[in-house]
């Protein structure tokens, strides 16, 4: 298998299993997943940064990546500059 077809095919593979994740839960560890996939650490990394990079998963600096949360909502609206609420 080639090392670029590899990433792709892994990558969607992993992006067909988020729905199995809630927001903010972390994926499976890259050792496992060279494990389950029998590919090579690089590819597990390139993969998971595939789906960093289309926003599926978000960055985590050790030891795997989480499902995004939802998005906060929007701050509501400011208070004008010399009214104070009393």
């Amino acid at each position: 298998m080639h090392e670029r077809n590899s990433v792709s095919e892994l990558a969607g593979i992993l992006c067909g299993e988020l729905h199995r994740y809630s927001p903010g839960e972390k994926l499976p560890s890259s050792r496992s997943l060279v494990d389950r996939f029998r590919v090579s650490p690089v590819t597990v990394s390139r993969a998971l940064a595939a789906l960093t990079a289309e926003a599926w998963s978000s960055p985590a600096p050790a030891p795997a990546p989480s499902v995004p949360s939802p998005a906060p909502p929007p701050p509501g609206p400011a208070t004008p500059p010399g009214s104070r609420s009393r």
